[in-house]
């Protein structure tokens, strides 16, 4: 038996349904040159989804004020829909919904969605590359084929929709809870936060306000926020997986922070993974994460916050190795903004890379990362282990007392390259 909630939706959703299907026409009434229009999609391969699909029987279709209901047909591993006669001119497409036509082709309460294309500005329109709304042209003696993009239709999400339907790539929509904590370094500055005005106010443990951004296939998709949920309440992301082709995600995730003299969201993690596949989760569903030196439990954990600025500049001092304050070389930052943990000014300087030249006297723009946050270092440097290795061995440095410069850059590079000893010039 489905639960109550669901049946409602269904129900509320088959009867805006039979309201569009009772005022359909197949056509428009003759008038003049009639052009072919068609819209296809590609075929969905039931084997291909955990539990069986629909195969639908109509389409539903909305042109401006108009409706028409069309059957659809499979051919060569697309879906179509039968000739819609129209005259040459400018449309546009405000609803497709693919239907299955249940167990009477003659008695439609029983016809339920399969698909649907979302309306621009609902919750899925990211979803599809061209949600319902879009104009489309007829020419003189011209046969359209018009491609959509459709997602697979749950009825309890029918509001995310914006009831406007398209078919296409086939998509099915996914889901992934997440909740964490925050441990901030220094509670009291995060004194008029967000943090301190929420129910339970400035703690240690404080559950994190963060922000996650989806891309799939490299392409930005949608952004979501708890900062306006209740403490607590773990956060929904949902994101489209296409059933014809592997997707390949990655959900960024994005603190609420402080940042210099104010609070914003800076980056922590990203996350990688591909189709159907989950994050590690509790066996509530739930994907929990700490940000901070604590040993909460948690799926994931990530290392202190450090209040650093996003970039700065670097002038490399001129004089060659070793610099006058005892380290590779020395150089003098700006740019750095007020309140962050580094400021403008002369700093000790090793290099992280050996394979990567640094001129002296030059100028660079560069981009600040922490290195108690490995992983959201560039690609190329994102070695966890190593860059902990690194950070013990600079925390430790009176354990040696009599090192010198370069046996700790040459360390520094055996660690994070695998350097061979070889001497550069």
């Amino acid at each position: 038996m489905k639960p109550l909630h669901t049946i409602r939706h269904l129900l509320f959703l088959l009867a805006v349904l039979l309201m569009f299907v009772s005022c359909t026409k197949q056509e428009l009434p003759a008038a003049g040159q009639k052009e072919t229009v068609v819209f296809s999609s590609s075929a969905v391969k039931k084997g291909q989804f955990k539990t069986a699909v629909l195969s639908p029987d109509y389409a539903i279709i909305g042109l401006g004020d108009r409706t028409f209901k069309v059957p659809v047909y499979s051919l060569s591993g697309s879906v179509y829909t039968t000739a819609i006669k129209l005259g040459p001119g400018n449309y546009k497409l405000t609803r497709f919904i693919l239907m299955n036509a249940g167990a009477s082709d003659t008695d439609s309460t029983d016809d339920v969605p399969v698909y649907a294309l979302p309306e621009a500005g609902s919750d899925y329109a990211a979803f599809v590359s061209r949600p319902a709304g879009f104009s489309f042209s007829v020419g003189s003696l011209e046969k359209k084929d018009i491609p959509v993009e459709v997602l697979l239709f749950n009825p309890e999400d029918y509001q995310k929709f914006g009831f406007g339907f398209t078919v296409l790539p086939h998509t099915t929509v996914r889901h992934q809870f997440f909740s964490g904590k925050f441990f901030p370094a220094d509670l009291q500055a995060y004194t008029g936060s967000l943090y301190q005005s929420r129910a339970n106010g400035l703690q240690p443990g404080m559950p994190a306000v963060f922000r996650i951004d989806v891309y799939r296939n490299g392409q930005f998709v949608k952004s979501y926020s708890n900062e306006n949920s209740q403490e607590n309440q773990p956060l929904k992301i949902d994101y489209p997986d296409g059933n014809n082709q592997t997707d390949n995600f990655r959900f960024d995730l994005f603190l609420y922070a402080k940042t210099g003299t104010g609070f914003g969201f800076r980056l922590v993690h990203s996350w990688y993974f591909s189709d159907d596949q989950l994050l590690k989760h509790d066996s509530d569903g739930v994907v929990r994460f700490v940000v901070g030196n604590a040993r909460a439990v948690a799926d994931y954990h990530f290392g202190p916050y450090l209040d650093l600025p996003e970039k700065c500049t670097l002038t490399v001092d001129p004089g060659y190795a070793p610099g006058s304050l005892g380290s590779y070389f020395n150089g003098h930052v700006q740019g750095t903004g007020n309140g962050y943990k580094i400021s403008d000014g002369n700093y000790r300087f090793w290099c992280g890379t050996d394979s990567i030249s640094i001129n002296l006297g030059h100028t660079y723009d560069m981009k600040v990362f922490s290195s108690l946050n490995p992983d959201a270092l560039p690609a190329y440097t994102r070695n966890a282990q190593r860059w902990n290795a690194v950070n013990w061995l600079f925390n430790h440095l009176d354990n040696y007392p009599f090192y010198d410069w370069d046996i700790l850059q040459g360390a520094v590079w055996m660690l994070l390259n695998d350097w061979n000893g070889t001497g550069h010039s």
